[in-house]
């Protein structure tokens, strides 16, 4: 019912899980991980104790002797499934003969992709395509997800989706305080993905560092959208929006701009 993908960044040293699903907020069950330890997706009929106990099991072992661990030690192991990547990045994951088809898993270098209920093989062959190019790993995750989905993905439909991803931190306070890097869900829509890329993108705009253009140069569409939102100038709104890191006055994050111009009903082609 459901695919995913386990990542690992070693430039970021960043883990990550990127997952998609007809079931509903599958954000609250797949997704586990713990920076400097590990990642884990656990899915089919999820058994949401490897999540747990499976981050547990990534302080003393490897990804391939976590799996045998979990699923030797469970009587129901036939219709599990589950991607593991420890803290070196070694990769793992295992599918139960009795898990719905089209069931299945690659793993590959710094990743696994592994799905149930699938349209086909070829939606896990498209994900580790992805998995396996570079970019933020944020971005990977949500590519990989949306080669899936285009590959046809849940044979059942849409529902969920979310991405997951932790590192280490000299922070104290926000989330990265307890290393959490990216965490973001959409729990209920008939296009979660397009939602969690929306989210994403408002998610760069908040916390990295933006290319800015010039106010003036927009300075039309910027007007029209801030008169439909009900906003009298560009600072109020990017204030409460927290977009303050990508606005100088002047200039303004080209993501920054197009979530005004979305919001609003209009369209910015650069």
């Amino acid at each position: 019912m459901t695919f995913s993908i386990v990542l690992y960044d070693p430039n970021l040293e960043a883990w990550g899980i990127g997952v998609a699903s007809k079931y509903l907020a599958v954000g609250s069950v797949v997704p586990w991980a713990r920076p400097g330890v590990g990642a884990i997706a656990t899915q089919a009929f999820a058994n949401t104790r490897y999540g747990p106990e499976g981050l547990s099991l990534l302080e003393r072992y490897d990804a391939k002797e976590v799996v045998r661990r979990l699923t030797e030690a469970d009587s129901k192991r036939e219709v599990r499934q589950l991607g593991v990547i420890d803290s070196r990045g070694g990769s793992y994951a295992f599918t139960g003969r009795q898990c719905h088809k089209y069931a299945g898993h690659i793993v590959g270098t710094y990743f696994t992709v592994q799905g149930n209920i699938l349209t086909g093989e070829d939606v896990l062959e498209a994900m580790a395509r992805v998995a396996e190019s570079r970019g933020p790993i944020h971005r990977r995750l949500l590519e990989a997800l949306k080669a899936g989905e285009a590959k046809g993905g849940d044979r059942r439909g849409k529902q969920s989706a979310a991405i997951l991803v932790v590192k280490n931190s000299d922070e104290e306070t926000g989330p990265m305080a307890v290393g959490r890097y990216v965490d973001l869900r959409v729990d209920d829509d008939p296009e979660p993905l397009r939602k969690l890329e929306e989210l994403v993108n408002m998610w760069e705009s908040t916390f990295m560092r933006d290319e800015l253009v010039s106010v003036s140069d927009h300075i039309k569409e910027i007007d029209e959208a801030l008169k439909r939102l009900g906003y009298r100038d560009l600072r109020t709104w990017v204030e409460e929006n927290n977009y303050e890191s990508n606005f100088t006055g002047d200039k303004i994050g080209v993501n920054v701009l197009k979530d005004l111009l979305r919001r609003s009903g209009l369209r910015l082609d650069l």
